[in-house]
């Protein structure tokens, strides 16, 4: 609802920033087994994780499980006889973490989802290396075929954020939880509220601590 009223509540999005980037930029397409190394090593976020331990993360938590079956998806969306597997892949991810993951979309390696109930990336998104996704966070559009972001490298969008249409959030952007973001973000920025305002640089003075606070309570 407060995506909804956002958007009614604003008739055409005021640009934030503008950049240069477009889908054509997305990441390189990497082989499965080095994409999963990335995503795999960026969700243990710094832990050491043994084989064994990997393996019982796998069996345990839906999220890890999540992003290894996204990118079998998106393997076998590359060919037409696979096709069908890459939406029933994609159908699985969606019952047995909350997540709809589009296989078509394009993210770069190093995915990170911190939780996935409520979760939608769209077929049209393109984001960069180091990607952070909390719960109930939508990427897509404004309406049917309006077009969906391009996101840089490590942009993280916070829980229950929207990031709406055909914009550009730019490297090491943080979208703060229940922002909704209509217009271009600048590298580096964080965002909040509804439409999306600029209130801080991710490097400003006041530090971490201050966009930690922005990413778990919003505006």
């Amino acid at each position: 609802m407060r995506c909804v009223a956002a958007i009614h509540s604003t008739v055409r999005p005021r640009v934030l920033y503008r950049t240069n980037v477009t889908a054509a930029d997305g990441p390189p397409r990497l082989p499965l087994l080095a994409l999963l190394h990335a995503d795999l090593t960026a969700m243990a976020e710094g832990e050491p994780v043994s084989t064994l331990r990997l393996l019982l993360r796998l069996l345990v938590h839906a999220r890890w499980r999540a992003v290894v079956t996204f990118r079998l998806a998106q393997l076998c969306l590359r060919s037409r006889a696979t096709r069908m597997l890459a939406l029933w892949l994609a159908d699985r991810v969606l019952a047995f973490s909350g997540a709809e993951l589009k296989p078509a979309s394009t993210i770069g390696p190093g995915l990170v989802l911190k939780h996935t109930t409520g979760l939608v990336v769209g077929a049209e998104v393109v984001a960069g290396a180091h990607l952070t996704l909390h719960q109930n966070v939508t990427l897509g559009d404004r309406h049917p075929f309006g077009g969906q972001p391009t996101l840089g490298d490590d942009v993280t969008v916070g829980a229950g954020a929207c990031v709406l249409g055909p914009i550009t959030v730019g490297a090491g952007a943080v979208v703060a939880a229940n922002a909704v973001v209509l217009a271009d973000v600048p590298p580096g920025a964080v965002v909040a509220g509804a439409p999306a305002q600029i209130v801080a640089g991710r490097h400003s003075p006041r530090g971490a601590n201050h966009t930690l606070r922005y990413l778990e309570q919003g505006s």
